[in-house]
């Protein structure tokens, strides 16, 4: 949770020096709430995601965004209590408008973790994990309101255990909240 603080700050404060250049680069902060789906158990889920944007052309932008998702299933892998689940990535994409919507696909790398407990033992597993997403928003002024959808697959071998081969979906209604324009 404190890397996700730090990323943000860190964010702030490069957006202070980037308000010279507003025509070139933009900042939102998106939060967002939804459905998760985890080696077929469901749950539900929020996140919290800051993206920069830098401005192509009239109708494009490459973008980079960052942040962190987190979810709770009930008894997953034998547990006794509830499973709560992290990804942390960091995404690459390109935003094309088409007059006030906007669509965005994403790839990136991150890691995906979590928390349960086994016979009463906690384990914090964490992997890496290949990301993709792809948003469709809608921008009404500033605000923008959209549904995305990110998809997350371990990339590490059989040696990380019970997280080995596992994929997550986080199917989320998001909010774009300008921070520079």
């Amino acid at each position: 949770m404190r890397k996700g603080w730090i990323v943000l700050l860190l964010l702030s404060i490069c957006s202070l020096t980037a308000r010279a250049q507003s025509r070139k680069m933009k900042l939102t902060l998106f939060p967002e709430a939804g459905l998760v789906s985890f080696d077929g158990k469901s749950g539900s889920g929020w996140g919290l995601y800051a993206k920069a944007s830098f401005v192509t052309g009239p109708t494009g932008a490459l973008t980079l965004t960052t942040g962190m998702g987190r979810a709770t299933l009930k008894k997953l892998v034998g547990s006794s209590e509830d499973y709560s689940i992290r990804s942390i990535p960091v995404l690459v994409g390109y935003e094309h408008a088409i007059g006030n919507f906007r669509v965005e696909p994403q790839l990136g790398l991150g890691e995906l973790g979590g928390k349960y407990t086994l016979s009463g033992v906690v384990a914090r597993p964490s992997i890496a994990s290949l990301f993709s997403a792809l948003a469709v928003r809608y921008e009404w002024k500033a605000v923008s309101v959209g549904l995305r959808a990110q998809y997350q697959k371990s990339i590490e071998g059989s040696e990380v255990g019970t997280w080995y081969r596992s994929r997550m979906g986080f199917y989320t209604i998001q909010v774009g909240i300008p921070l520079v324009k």
